[in-house]
């Protein structure tokens, strides 16, 4: 029995060797961090400093964070302004503020939110009685007020003046087809701008039918309809009307409302099948439906 038990507890050479070899790399790895550890000094910051150092990082990081927004707000900034001003150009006229509308407003170089603050004022019932007024538009530069002063000429017969016993006078009623430029502009909310616009569109569609049609003219606002509505009558028949069967497609396609395949079917048909008898007859054509029909049929005539 002893000598088995020697025999479990005996190690050869080889195996003695082994366990020595593994003893001292366990006594190295343990070693090492309590060797470091011992030879690594703390270094030790009273309170005082550290308060110091505090106040250092947070000074740098507040004056990093100003000069920040410094640099935005100042890039937004003169990124709007000089939007704004590249928006802007001076083309002069004579006018009068009471009565010019936001396009015509644009001609004269002004931004668009002086605009909206000289049209809010005018739609509220306020009015400009001379010249100078031009000058008391709140954000109005004096270099904006100086450039448009001299093109000022306010109307000023609609106001009362005492010592004419003079009171406002109303704008008359004028025809819409038929009214000259200088009709139109004794309009309300018939501005400079507006009243070339209404009648280069009036010459172009041959008239007007209806006068809420003024709508469609390039740059008409509500606020502005609304004001010349009251003022407005038409007469239907004095519009020009256009023979389909004389007309060219080229003539046809130049009304707004007849698209070019539209003015062609018209031509073609009346190649094929001779003269028109009545305009109705172009609801022969496939593709003419009766919205198409009751939009442009009120322009076109046969002779």
């Amino acid at each position: 029995m002893k000598k088995k038990t020697n025999a479990y507890l005996k190690f050869s050479k080889k195996e003695r060797n082994g366990a020595i070899f593994l003893s001292i790399c366990i006594l190295i790895v343990i070693g090492i961090p309590i060797f470091f550890k011992s030879n690594t000094k703390k270094t030790i910051i009273d309170s005082a400093t550290k308060q110091q150092i505090d106040e250092l990082i947070a000074s740098a990081a507040l004056e990093k964070e100003d000069s920040n927004q410094h640099h935005y707000y100042n890039s937004d900034y003169n990124s709007k302004w000089m939007k704004e001003e590249a928006n802007t150009t001076f083309d002069p006229f004579y006018f009068d503020p009471n009565t010019v509308d936001s396009f015509g407003w644009r001609k004269l170089g002004l931004r668009d939110k002086t605009i909206h603050t000289i049209l809010n004022f005018t739609h509220k019932g306020g009015s400009f009685r001379k010249p100078e007024d031009i000058k008391k538009i709140w954000g109005l530069r004096p270099e904006e007020s100086e450039r448009i002063l001299p093109y000022v000429k306010i109307d000023t017969s609609k106001f009362y003046h005492p010592k004419q016993n003079k009171v406002e006078t109303k704008p008359s009623i004028v025809e819409i087809n038929t009214a000259t430029l200088e009709d139109l502009k004794r309009i309300p909310g018939m501005g400079n701008g507006i009243v070339f616009r209404v009648i280069n569109y009036r010459d172009k569609i041959g008239g007007f039918i209806n006068i809420e049609q003024l709508k469609e003219a390039h740059g008409m606002n509500d606020s502005s309809f609304i004001l010349m509505k009251p003022f407005l009558i038409l007469n239907a028949e004095a519009i020009h009307k256009i023979d389909i069967n004389k007309a060219s497609d080229f003539e046809l396609g130049s009304h707004p409302y007849i698209e070019k395949n539209i003015a062609k079917a018209i031509v073609i048909y009346r190649t094929q099948h001779g003269n028109y008898h009545s305009v109705k007859e172009i609801k022969n054509i496939v593709f003419i439906k009766e919205a198409i029909f009751q939009k442009i049929s009120p322009y076109l005539t046969v002779e």
